[in-house]
């Protein structure tokens, strides 16, 4: 129980990606060396890490064992994400979907994962209640594939599906294993305020980003934790709450545009250890590295 700390690596770190011109074997190791560092720089034991299912080389069982094996030698939490959820009025679109979710879902429980993510692929000719409609039953099926083994399954809040939709999608399947992870930035995207939407959702959050925007160019651009337009003084001690009873991962993410990614990334992981420790939420497994 408690909060730890992650990261979501393809993001604070995309733009060093790109100029690298990594291919898919080099994105894993970089975002699993970027990653572990920063837990040992800090002191964050175990450190989460993000990582997409379809990110893997391949889906064999020998290899995802090594995998989950490399990922414990780093001490690395994962938080996967999955496909499954397409909003098409086609049925053959939602089903072909679906079993691909159910496949990646396979893939994630071997690796040990007990959250994963997922978000909802949609068609633009479907009307908001069309898409809420279809959701509760996609989302509802992959919720009961992810029940089965042990995995609860959330969708961020991210460019179309106000709070209420979420909340509404959640409940509508009728599972308590079906939730919403909370991107502490991204509700602005949607026109809503964060510290509203992030208490109107605590009950239903699986799982976080912890993000911080400033508005310029007419965008919302990453920069490091503090520093921008997000109350995190008022929002960490709600997801506190939400953790005293389950572990939540806060996972940092920058996305910045147009900065240097691993100023940003430090400051950010900075200001949420200061936090921890200051609020006496230090992750107990990390007590020893509190310097």
């Amino acid at each position: 129980m408690g909060l730890l700390v992650g990261s979501l690596s393809g993001q604070n770190w995309h733009r060093q990606m790109r100029r690298l011109n990594l291919d898919q074997a080099g994105r894993l190791d970089f975002m699993i060396d970027k990653t572990a560092a920063i837990g040992k720089e800090f002191g964050f034991s175990p450190m989460g890490i993000d990582l997409s299912v379809p990110a893997l080389l391949s889906f064999d069982r020998t290899y995802v064992e090594e995998f989950k094996a490399r990922l414990a030698e780093n001490n690395l939490t994962p938080v996967m994400y999955v496909g499954g959820v397409v909003l098409s009025y086609d049925e053959e679109v939602r089903l072909g979907a679906l079993n691909t979710g159910y496949q990646h879902l396979d893939v994630a429980a071997q690796l040990g994962a007990r959250t994963v993510g997922f978000g909802c692929g949609m068609n633009g000719r479907v009307t908001r209640e069309g898409r809420i409609r279809l959701a509760i039953d996609s989302v509802g099926r992959l919720g009961k594939a992810a029940r089965d083994h042990g995995i609860r399954i959330c969708q961020e809040d991210w460019d179309y599906f106000t709070s209420d939709d979420l909340i509404r999608i959640c409940e509508g399947t009728g599972l308590d294993n079906v939730g919403i992870q909370s991107d502490t930035g991204n509700w602005y995207i949607l026109g809503e305020d964060p510290l509203f939407a992030t208490k109107k959702c605590l009950p239903l959050t699986f799982h976080t980003h912890v993000r911080d925007y400033v508005v310029e160019g007419g965008t919302y651009n990453g920069i490091a934790l503090g520093r921008g337009i997000v109350d995190f003084p008022s929002i960490l001690p709600l997801f506190a709450q939400r953790a005293a009873n389950d572990r939540l991962i806060l996972s940092m993410e920058v996305d910045t545009d147009d900065r240097d990614e691993d100023e940003e990334a430090h400051a950010s992981y900075q200001y949420l250890k200061e936090w921890l420790i200051a609020t006496g939420h230090w992750p107990e497994a990390s007590a020893g590295s509190k310097s």
